[in-house]
């Protein structure tokens, strides 16, 4: 995806522009697009939809697609994301933004064949499809879909909206308190998924820059019995719902999370995968394979 942001000089940007560059950016930025008219079209989330984009208008130039939107205010601040403080008040008001979208469209789901169809069985079909020439992977995932098959049996689980890459640096802020001002890149949202999927990627991708270790490694760690640090345990007991209904353990949430955020990132490579997809499919798949 191409985005150019356009400002006059010593003025904030007032537009972007998105133009995707491939097939499977092209249906993001339409998946996106379907999203965001949805959620604005949500008036019980009123203010909070200033959080997010505003397309003005779409079109072509010859085979070039491109979307314009209204810039957000606020600005990225991962070059605070090494200063503690400052990092705590990130996640902090991060985690309360969101909440307020899973919390707004929250619902009950039943744990039925039909829920873990589209929870387990399809992000594990992507992934075997994308593996499909190392064997060694199948043993893993039917075991993974054992496990979450029986988890989400039968039980009510609380799903709602979520955005699906929330880490921060798909937020812009403002102000020296880090107060979330915009949240970008929504081609990854959906309605009626869990809400901790936000919330671990949140937790686990910022221990990702801060430490350099890659996704997967880290999620093999919870699994193996690393313990939480303490505001990552206390925003997990304020804002994670699967702890305060007992529907699911933290493993049985940090696994569904890991398996739709690797999915999502196998869709958008074409199968039979590339070699660049290989490298990051045994640094971020094969460590947590390996945990179960």
């Amino acid at each position: 995806m191409a985005v150019i942001v356009l400002a006059t000089i010593h003025e904030p940007p007032c537009v972007v522009i998105k133009m995707p560059m491939s097939a499977e950016a092209a249906r993001g930025i339409q998946r996106e697009t379907g999203t965001l008219a949805a959620l604005r079209g949500d008036r019980r989330l009123g203010a909070w939809r200033d959080l997010m984009p505003r397309p003005c208008t779409s079109g072509k130039v010859g085979a070039q697609s491109y979307r314009v939107d209204v810039a957000l205010r606020g600005r990225p601040a991962l070059d605070r994301v090494q200063h503690g403080a400052a990092r705590e008040r990130m996640l902090d008001t991060a985690a309360e933004a969101i909440h307020v979208l899973h919390r707004t469209t929250a619902t009950t789901v039943l744990g039925d064949a039909g829920l873990a169809r589209r929870w387990v069985d399809e992000p594990l079909d992507e992934l075997l499809r994308h593996g499909g020439r190392r064997k060694s992977l199948a043993p893993g995932l039917e075991r993974l879909r054992d496990e979450l098959h029986d988890a989400l049996g039968g039980g009510t689980l609380s799903a709602a909206w979520i955005h699906g890459d929330y880490w921060l640096g798909n937020l812009l802020f403002s102000g020296e308190r880090s107060t979330p001002a915009g949240i970008v890149d929504w081609d990854g949202a959906a309605p009626l998924e869990l809400p901790l999927h936000d919330l671990l990627h949140l937790l686990l991708y910022t221990r990702r820059l801060v430490t350099g270790a890659e996704l997967g490694q880290i999620v093999h760690q919870q699994l193996s019995g690393r313990a939480w640090s303490s505001q990552e345990r206390r925003l997990l007991d304020r804002y994670g719902a699967w702890r305060q209904d007992g529907s699911l353990s933290d493993r049985q949430a940090l696994l569904l999370y890991w398996l739709r955020h690797v999915a999502l990132h196998a869709r958008q490579h074409p199968a039979p995968a590339p070699y660049r997809y290989r490298i990051w499919e045994r640094r971020n798949v094969d460590p947590v394979l390996e945990a179960l």
